[in-house]
């Protein structure tokens, strides 16, 4: 069958928003006002498509004494895994930025 399938950056946000928030040692995203009046919002997430390439940046809330590296490290493999399997792209990067850190409450 001939035709196109197409993913929307949206889509790709809420896999990478859930899989993060899935993650131990994350407590949540950090979600403020956006600048694009499309997503008043800003989830924590930011996704950029350009032809073949897929970026994400995560900024993120840890718990306390998690070794932030390999929590970091853990996040890009486990994005990048549920968006390859869920969307069938390849994630040319994901950079996570750890904001805060507090303790569970």
């Amino acid at each position: 069958m001939n035709g196109k399938v197409t993913i929307s950056p949206e889509v790709i946000r809420d896999v990478a928003r859930v899989t993060t928030l899935a993650t131990p040692g994350v407590l949540a995203l950090v979600e403020r006002q956006s600048k694009h009046r499309h997503n008043p919002v800003d989830l924590g997430v930011d996704v950029e498509m350009k032809d073949d390439a897929l970026a994400i940046r995560l900024r993120v809330i840890a718990a306390v004494n998690q070794p932030l590296l390999k929590l970091g490290e853990q996040l890009q493999l486990s994005v990048a895994s549920a968006i390859a399997e869920i969307a069938g792209i390849t994630v040319t990067s994901i950079d996570v930025s750890f904001e805060d850190v507090r303790s569970k409450a």
